[in-house]
């Protein structure tokens, strides 16, 4: 199993692209394995 470290940007969360972001991961079949905010 592969791990990928993904960083959202300040500004992004900022400007409320959290939940897009994350639904484009998940659209393309990956996993969320853990979120700290």
């Amino acid at each position: 199993m592969q791990r990928t470290l993904v960083l959202i940007k300040p500004d992004a969360v900022q400007r409320g692209l959290s939940g897009e972001i994350i639904a484009r991961l998940e659209r393309r079949g990956l996993k969320l394995a853990g979120m700290k905010m």
